[in-house]
Parts: C-alpha cells; structure tokens; sequence
C-alpha cells in the first residue's frame, strides 16, 4: 500500500538566527476528490513572508490505514 504526500515550499527569504516563524495552511476550497492540496505560508515575526508553497495530502480511510499498519512488510 502507498500513501503519497507532496510538499512543495519556496524559501523566499532568511530569517535572523532566534527569530520566530509562523506557518500556516489555509483548507482547500474544493475538498471533494481524494486529492486536497492545501496553501501554506510561513511568516517571521517582523510580518514578512519568508516561504510559501502547497502541500498535497492523500484521503485515506482511516481503519483500512490502521489495519494495513498492523501487517508485515505494509
């Protein structure tokens, strides 16, 4: 069985060492396949973007992944 994530992220900019970045994912607004591709942004604490991208998660079901967990070589 495979389960596949897709990260794509573009650094935008360097943020100073001890400095606090925030990121967040905003939902998709089609979340009717089996596909969701969600926007995420990171933003350091002086308010500037310093990456931004997508992230494209799988829906699975949830006791069909758990069972697959329990067998050897799943």
């Amino acid at each position: 069985m495979r389960y596949e994530v897709a990260v794509r992220v573009e650094h935008l900019r360097a943020t100073p060492v001890g400095g606090t970045v925030e990121v967040t994912a905003d939902p998709p607004a089609d979340a009717s396949g089996r596909r969701l591709t969600f926007a995420v942004r990171a933003v350091d604490d002086s308010g500037t973007v310093v990456a931004a991208g997508e992230i494209e998660r799988a829906v699975v079901d949830r006791d069909r992944f758990l069972r697959a967990l329990e067998r050897p070589g799943a």
